[in-house]
């Protein structure tokens, strides 16, 4: 003998007109449902319409079974956060992207040749960082300036000829101190 019996979330033995309404109001509820500041998945269940299924016992009569097909949908919902204020982001370390930008441009450019703190953070500006970003790039960074000005002497001293006062000049005009001219002065040997 063989007997099929469905069901679908307590409308067993329930007419296809009372299954109908039961699904209409799970799926009525589901939809009106709201929810916090967080995504959160929802499930709603589709009953679809009734069918019928034939199935034959040993018997000469046939019995009609009713099947309810169920069908379970999922649905997240999307909830967007305005943020609070409108201040610069601040990513690692408490910095913007602005000043990490800024911070890479300058560590580049002490890479390739020497610069004074002032020359550094012109270099930057005409990079068109803001001078509070190239400022706070060069503090961050914060290289020996001494060591930065004796680079520059032999850079000068390997490109033409300098006397100690001209070259001393030379660096004092491109930004760095005295006192660190005339130690990137005596680092070059002159």
């Amino acid at each position: 003998m063989l007997v099929v019996v469905a069901g679908a979330f307590g409308s067993l033995g329930r007419s296809s007109d009372e299954a109908s309404s039961a699904q209409a109001e799970t799926t009525q509820s589901s939809a009106t449902e709201t929810t916090p500041a967080t995504t959160k998945p929802t499930t709603s269940t589709k009953v679809p319409s009734t069918t019928t299924a034939t199935t034959s016992t040993a018997g000469p009569t046939p019995t009609q079974t009713l099947v309810t097909p169920v069908e379970t949908v999922t649905q997240a919902r999307t909830v967007t956060v305005e943020p609070a204020t409108t201040a610069p982001a601040r990513t690692q370390a408490g910095m913007t992207a602005g000043q990490r930008n800024a911070v890479r441009s300058a560590s580049d450019y002490l890479d390739y040749t020497a610069f004074s703190r002032q020359g550094l953070i012109e270099q930057l500006e005409f990079e068109d960082y803001s001078t509070e970003d190239a400022t706070f790039a060069v503090d961050y960074i914060s290289p020996d300036w001494n060591e930065q000005a004796a680079k520059a002497a032999e850079d000068y001293l390997d490109y033409t000829a300098f006397s100690r006062q001209g070259l001393i000049d030379q660096l004092m005009f491109e930004g760095y101190t005295r006192t660190q001219a005339e130690y990137g002065v005596d680092q070059a040997g002159l």
